[in-house]
């Protein structure tokens, strides 16, 4: 058991690109350094991520990709799994990304 979820872990780190992988490729793609490539990455996470701090409803949509999108969540009753005493969730804001058409068809 603990040899196929180390084998799962590995097949999907395969498949997964990080940060630097994206830096470096971007970097490749636009014949720019990767310091710039990286200030660029930067910067856009921060203009999605104050975007949608600006509360509900808010969204950054790129055509022909996806939509970022900042979605209410209501507090709600539910049970502590430990004690099974009931009990409320806090509401919350978090991000979702809804993607596009083009990018469902892959």
């Amino acid at each position: 058991m603990i040899q196929s979820l180390l084998t799962e872990s590995a097949s999907i780190r395969e498949t997964m690109m990080n940060k630097k992988e994206l830096v470096a490729a971007l970097a490749a793609h636009c014949d720019t350094t990767q310091a710039q490539a990286g200030e660029f990455v930067n910067a856009f996470t921060e203009i999605v991520t104050n975007e949608l701090k600006k509360g509900d409803k808010s969204s950054v949509a790129l055509p022909g990709f996806g939509q970022f999108i900042a979605k209410h969540r209501a507090s709600r009753e539910m049970r502590n799994p430990a004690t099974g005493a009931m009990m409320m969730s806090k509401a919350k804001t978090s991000a979702t990304f809804k993607a596009s058409a083009n990018l469902k068809d892959l």
